[in-house]
């Protein structure tokens, strides 16, 4: 029998994919924004396995996958720290990113 997936685990794993599309909402990643992620994962303890095959959307130009909103508003407010940490982190903040923000607060129903 399968042991079925640690719900912390895809939790995290869908955080990382939102954050991919917060970084590349600007239609450029930063250095700073990949360490950000990179740091987050490992903070998460995503798997190597998970983080590449997400990476590698990137950098073959091809979409990321869709992050999971249902799992996302679990736990809405460590979607919003983990997504400011990535906005603040380069310390330049994008009209692109702040309406990411936006929409984000507004799928999980956050008031602004």
């Amino acid at each position: 029998m399968a042991i079925p997936p640690n719900p912390d685990a895809r939790f995290h794993i869908e955080v990382i994919k939102l954050l991919l599309q917060v970084a590349t909402s600007d239609d450029r990643v930063t250095r700073e924004e990949i360490d950000q992620i990179i740091d987050t994962a490992r903070g998460f303890s995503v798997s190597l396995t998970e983080l590449s095959a997400l990476t590698r959307c990137l950098q073959e130009g091809k979409p990321l996958p869709p992050p999971n909103l249902g799992l996302l508003s679990d736990n809405p407010k460590a979607v919003i720290d983990a997504v400011h940490s990535l906005i603040a982190g380069d310390g330049q903040v994008d009209e692109a990113e702040i309406e990411m923000m936006r929409q984000i607060r507004e799928l999980l129903g956050i008031a602004p």
